[in-house]
């Protein structure tokens, strides 16, 4: 049976691994949940106070755009260069890193848990990478407007946090805030 739970397949990864460990095993270890944190840091990115900073909301919407193509050609996990694949944590500061964010990963577990998890597998997951790729690059155009980016920014917030957790009901509600945020910025445009 395969392990649902983020804070699972951390604790796996932490069991299986001894000395040092490379980025690209964390990577694989996660499998296609690999793309949620990958969408997960540049929204938020745009999501915060630094949107506001020129050029940010463009580089984050081209970086997502890259994201979602890589998901929606259905790779089993993210596509990393080999100077980041390649490079290595030893244990400890792995162990340290995943004891910092534990209280976080636990929190979203808690608030929310797999369901309707047909959403979150191929070839579900492969059209919503399309749609999110649609609307990372309305972040583009957006930048003229400070914090409009935010408003894609945060539905593709809440998206990654239902594919992080294989939570089909909030990958439905991050989609359909995918969905009227461009009926609204079409509105406005």
């Amino acid at each position: 049976m395969s392990k649902t739970r983020i804070s699972d397949l951390m604790d796996d990864l932490l069991e299986q691994t001894d000395g040092e460990v490379s980025i690209g095993e964390v990577v694989s270890k996660f499998e296609n949940r690999g793309y949620g944190p990958l969408l997960l840091l540049p929204a938020l990115i745009s999501l915060l106070p630094t949107g506001a900073i020129p050029g940010v909301p463009s580089i984050c919407g081209v970086t997502l755009f890259i994201i979602c193509l890589q998901m929606a050609l259905g790779q089993g996990y993210p596509w990393l260069p080999g100077v980041i694949k390649e490079r290595s944590l030893d244990h400890e500061k792995l162990e340290h890193a995943i004891s910092k964010f534990r209280p976080y990963i636990n929190f979203t577990e808690k608030m929310l848990s797999p369901r309707l998890t047909v959403l979150a597998e191929s070839p579900t997951s492969r059209f919503i990478a399309v749609f999110c790729a649609v609307v990372s690059l309305s972040m583009i155009p957006l930048e003229v407007v400070p914090f409009a980016a935010a408003l894609p920014a945060f539905a593709i917030t809440v998206t990654a946090l239902g594919l992080m957790n294989k939570d089909g009901v909030v990958l439905l509600f991050g989609v359909l805030l995918q969905a009227a945020t461009g009926l609204l910025l079409s509105q406005v445009l």
